[in-house]
């Protein structure tokens, strides 16, 4: 066997040696803990720049909303979220809009839309909180369900129809 044979061998056996080691420590890794089923008490800044939790709307079918004004699947759905707010408050439904956002272009959002719901705002906390509530994909929209007693109920990816959040309502309220 020549030179150049052997190191090609080597190579070969030393990037076999280096895939194997890494698969087995990627399949012996701790698995990621799940996300929590019921709702962590998170907290986060209103327009107004007031701390508000989450626990607040305790007792109330809480529908959390992730969204961001550059996101255009969530503009889609603030209508529809507004007109639940206002058919179904008196039911015991709390919408909440946390914004992956700035507050300016959210307050200006809120005027344009005429949201009727508390919106909050936040960047990398509204990152950490998605993760903590379950999002697995990392995309806005995200809509969490809460059951009155803080019980995580549903997770929705990406942008609800009409119909799919007036079930969602009829599902649980």
């Amino acid at each position: 066997m020549n030179i150049r044979a052997s190191l090609a061998l080597l190579a070969l056996g030393t990037a076999a040696a280096v895939g194997g080691f890494s698969a087995y420590r990627y399949w012996q890794a701790e698995p990621a803990a799940p996300p929590a089923e019921v709702r962590p008490d998170l907290q986060f800044q209103d327009l107004d720049g007031k701390v508000r939790k989450l626990s607040e709307w305790d007792g109330r079918l809480l529908l959390l909303n992730f969204w961001a004004t550059w996101c255009t699947p969530c503009l889609k759905e603030i209508p529809l979220l507004v007109q639940a707010q206002q058919t179904h408050a008196a039911h015991g439904l709390q919408v909440v809009g946390i914004a992956m956002d700035q507050v300016e272009p959210v307050t200006r959002f809120r005027e344009r839309f005429a949201i009727n719901y508390p919106l909050l705002v936040g960047e990398a906390d509204v990152v950490t909180a998605m993760d903590a509530l379950g999002d697995t994909l990392g995309a806005l929209p995200f809509t969490v369900v809460i059951a009155r007693d803080g019980r995580i109920l549903e997770r929705i990816w990406g942008d609800l129809s009409g119909e799919e959040l007036d079930a969602l309502l009829k599902k649980h309220l």
